[in-house]
């Protein structure tokens, strides 16, 4: 109906000229909202992040928009952030991405450093007419409110053995699932606090294996008994390039690593899933290809001045790139010499990179082969 009359006032006013007759129709319309017609304004759909994994470093918003009464308006979309309560940034800058109605998307933000702690975000929808001025804003939270997430490796859950519950670590990137352990009513002998912590993997680097994530699942107090088995769903992270994956499990006080029967690989929310009975660690390796093994670096961990990352077998015309777990590049080495093609933790533009994780990937004969290594500064 209002956009009826909105074509009948064009047409009067190009018929008429009058400008003031156009003011007073726009009023008879704000009269109209008021009394009994209809102005549906837009809704955002985001699940409010609350932890963000301290090991991955990564918020990456899921977020859709139901446009309301603005769908001939054009909607761009950005999150306003601010780092251990520092000055507000802009993500991305500017007027943001343009969106479309009621199709998800996703913001991430930029990586976090070692030493930040937590993050306060609002997602911002501005709505342009064709002039390019702003006609309406929506935010989540509403208002001027934030919505405030932890960088955490943790998260506690009381369990009530009679009625069980679900345990979920979330990493902050909603672009996949996150790990959990789903208990059933009378799966613990006695109640319980349940805990997941994520654990750097340069910790538990094994020479024959890729790791990709590792998990620590234990409860206090600790002499708890799992009386059935217990759904796991551990998410693996951005690192592995294959899908094939092996589950392994080792005891609190133990260093060997014991296989466990994976019930589901989940390539599109890069999870692994199985039953477990056990409390202790759990760790998700990729399996590496036995031809492929000789361009990888035999260290996985290296510490900056003491050693460098060496890919063997390379030649003129083959390459190394390093990339961080967010995907962005921070070196391309494109020539080695007798001990091969060489890293140091260097990036690009001569500064050392931060201590972390970092994605490498190898191009020879025709083919990409990828891992992960770990660089302490």
């Amino acid at each position: 109906m209002k956009k009826k009359i909105l074509a009948l006032l064009s047409l009067i006013v190009l018929l008429s000229g009058s400008v003031c007759l156009y003011a007073e129709v726009l009023k008879v319309l704000g009269a109209y909202a008021s009394f009994g017609g209809s102005v549906v304004v837009p809704t955002i759909t985001h699940t409010a992040i609350e932890t963000v994994s301290s090991i991955d470093k990564i918020l990456n918003a899921k977020i859709s928009v139901d446009f309301g009464d603005y769908t001939d308006s054009t909607a761009t979309a950005r999150i306003d952030y601010s780092v251990d309560g520092g000055s507000v940034e802009q993500e991305p800058p500017g007027e943001g991405i343009t969106i479309k109605n009621n199709e998800e998307f996703f913001i991430q933000l930029p990586d976090f450093l070692e030493s930040n702690t937590n993050v306060d975000y609002q997602i911002v929808i501005d709505f342009r007419d064709e002039q390019g001025t702003i006609i309406k804003t929506v935010t989540f939270p509403s208002g001027t409110e934030s919505q405030h997430a932890e960088l955490t490796d943790t998260v506690t859950k009381d369990v009530t053995a009679s009625a069980g519950g679900v345990v979920e670590f979330n990493s902050g990137n909603q672009q996949y699932e996150s790990s959990k352990l789903e208990i059933a009513p009378n799966a613990l002998s006695t109640d319980a606090q349940i805990i997941i912590k994520q654990l750097p993997i340069e910790d538990y680097i094994s020479s024959t294996e890729q790791m990709a994530a590792l998990y620590q699942v234990y409860s206090i107090p600790d002499n708890i008994e799992i009386l059935s088995p217990i759904k796991a769903t551990f998410y693996y992270g951005l690192n592995p390039t294959s899908n094939n994956f092996v589950l392994k499990y080792k005891k609190q006080d133990s260093d060997k690593w014991k296989d466990i029967t994976i019930s589901d690989t989940d390539l599109q929310n890069k999870t692994v899933m199985s039953y477990i009975t056990d409390l202790g660690y759990y760790g998700i390796f990729e399996k590496v290809k036995e031809e492929d093994k000789s361009y990888r670096p035999k260290k996985r961990v290296v510490v900056k001045g003491r050693d460098v990352f060496r890919f063997n077998g390379l030649q003129q015309g083959d390459s190394v790139k390093i990339y961080n777990t967010s995907g962005k590049k921070v070196k391309e080495i494109s020539s080695g010499d007798a001990e091969g093609f060489k890293w140091d933790g260097k990036k690009d533009n001569g500064d050392y990179a931060s201590s972390g994780i970092y994605v490498y990937q190898i191009k020879v004969k025709g083919k990409l082969i990828s891992g992960t290594i770990a660089f302490v500064k």
